[in-house]
């Protein structure tokens, strides 16, 4: 186990926090479109889809009982299992 503040045990997990997946889009444009519309219409739309489908904060299961989080899940984790 690392000695890091942004990693511990909780629940039997190994677990990582990472602030970068805190408020995540819930919903973006895909590369794919985005490469065939003009940048501003991009934009535009991800703006709104932001603003309607709002933020989450990310979790992502590893093999091997570990999972990465932000800070958001993890608060809400601890809640949980306390």
């Amino acid at each position: 186990m690392i000695d890091n503040p942004l990693r511990g045990m909780l629940g039997g997990l190994d677990i990582a926090v990472n602030p970068m997946l805190d408020n995540v889009p819930r919903m973006q444009t895909s590369p794919k479109f985005a490469a065939l519309m003009p940048p501003e219409f991009v934009a535009e739309l991800n703006d709104w889809m932001l603003k309607f489908f709002g933020t989450e904060s990310a979790v992502y299961r590893l093999p091997g009982n570990r999972l990465v989080m932000g800070t958001k899940a993890y608060a809400a984790l601890q809640r949980e299992l306390s």
